[in-house]
């Protein structure tokens, strides 16, 4: 089954090099986010690169990503982060599920992951849960393989991190056949475009809005 791997980049040039030459022999996607500096990979070679105009969002871009695939005839995109949170050794774990709607990265909610993104993560996780009717234990990880089914007449009215959230809300049911693959709970240096707080109420005002529409 044809995948492409799809990297959201903003501002993260230098780790995003990193990541891509970590990933061998796999077709490659970059869509720069408006980064403030344009940067042009190492190694070209199976590498696409979008930009937008300006900072619009991971949702935003995950959505182009999307329809840049289904017009190259993709069957599957799998999104990974830029910051080096997500280890490219996964990735053939997560390929090699071509049966699922989606496969989604379950990490360990320990100390390694910030006290704010636990409690976040583990109430967002809950609700979600509850709404899919499916059991989906970090619906917060965006290390995801999509199959692109999913994007096709999709209603959504996110751009930015709450997109993650929104198609689980929208296109997964009890009907689903989704499936996690267990990976590294990473957080580097590296710095984060979440706001703890300003971000978790945009999750709960999210789900609370699929619930009452």
């Amino acid at each position: 089954m044809k995948s492409l791997i799809v990297i959201p980049c903003y501002n993260h040039g230098d780790l995003c090099n990193s990541l891509i030459s970590k990933i061998i022999n796999k077709d490659i996607l970059i869509i720069d986010d408006g980064s403030d500096t344009q940067y042009f990979p190492e190694n070209s070679k199976n590498i696409s690169i979008l930009r937008n105009d300006k900072n619009t969002g991971k949702g935003y871009s995950i959505k182009k990503a999307a329809l840049f695939a289904i017009e190259n005839n993709y069957e599957k995109i799998l999104v990974i982060d830029a910051d080096l949170q997500h280890n490219p050794k996964y990735i053939d774990s997560f390929l090699k599920n071509t049966d699922f709607d989606l496969v989604y990265g379950r990490r360990s909610f320990n100390k390694e992951m910030p006290v704010m993104r636990r409690v976040s993560n583990i109430i967002t996780s809950f609700l979600i849960s509850i709404i899919t009717k499916q059991k989906i234990k970090d619906t917060q990880c965006g290390y995801r393989l999509y199959n692109l089914n999913l994007f096709k007449e999709l209603d959504s009215k996110e751009d930015g991190y709450q997109f993650e959230s929104e198609i689980l809300l929208k296109k997964i049911n009890i009907k689903s056949k989704i499936k996690s693959v267990k990976i590294s709970t990473i957080y580097n240096d590296s710095k984060s475009h979440i706001n703890n707080f300003k971000d978790t109420y945009k999750f709960i005002k999210l789900i609370l809005r699929n619930i009452i529409w």
